[in-house]
């Protein structure tokens, strides 16, 4: 009897056993069975090709239809539900590929040109402006230095950059002319008496006083170069 009870014992956890063995693999059976959502759908695509926009077109049973683009197409991209894959990928489309790889929105700012422009003078900026003609649009700079006027063209696709013209600035100063009382003091210094008149004229471009002076002896007119100070002549009345 006690024979028979350890044989029905050892039968009920056998079964036991296999019953929970049974259930486990319908749970996993169940869980992996679940199609893939919509929002699965898209993280994968994510995660498959980086920089791609989805836009879901088409819905069945067992897959996605989805519209991908990206800086190179568009693309049909089916993705099978079930078994959580690519089913295939069609292009749809190519991008055409601007001249020398840059795309109109590459083109540089204003600001970035003016920073090209820098790299070749650090001269203050007067003038920034577009040009273009014929599709080619380049920025023309003028910079100015110390020294120097710069006008520097920026291409606004490659960012290539070149002087175009270089003005030197006159950084000399104005000859100072002497002031009235200066000269009637240098003409004094040559002929002792009383000025009588003080008249600044110029000939041939050169700026010159005419000091009428009353001596004991006579008049003098005395001519001095208003620049240098230099006596150019003395002229004695009869």
């Amino acid at each position: 009897m006690k024979k028979q009870r350890i044989i029905w014992m050892t039968g009920g956890a056998l079964i036991a056993v296999v019953l929970i063995v049974i259930v486990q693999q319908l749970m996993t059976s169940g869980t992996s069975a679940a199609p893939m959502t919509e929002g699965e759908a898209i993280q994968f695509i994510n995660e498959q090709y980086p920089g791609s926009t989805p836009e879901l077109i088409d819905e069945s049973g067992s897959t996605f239809l989805f519209n991908l683009t990206n800086q190179n197409g568009e693309y049909e991209l089916e993705i099978d539900r079930e078994n959580k894959s690519v089913a295939y990928l069609n292009n749809v489309s190519m991008n055409e590929p601007a001249e020398d790889g840059q795309n109109a929105s590459e083109e540089l700012t204003e600001e970035e040109a003016i920073a090209v422009a820098g790299e070749t003078s650090n001269g203050e900026v007067v003038s920034s402006t577009l040009l273009a003609d014929e599709g080619n649009k380049r920025y023309e700079v003028v910079l100015e230095e110390e020294n120097r006027i710069l006008t520097i063209e920026v291409d606004a696709a490659s960012g290539e950059s070149r002087v175009t013209a270089e003005e030197t600035k006159n950084t000399e100063e104005p000859a100072r002319i002497l002031s009235e009382q200066e000269a009637i003091d240098i003409a004094l210094g040559t002929v002792s008496g009383e000025v009588d008149d003080v008249d600044l004229e110029q000939q041939d471009g050169v700026p010159y006083f005419l000091i009428e002076i009353e001596t004991e002896e006579g008049d003098a007119t005395v001519q001095i170069n208003a620049i240098s100070g230099e006596i150019m002549s003395t002229i004695w009345d009869d």
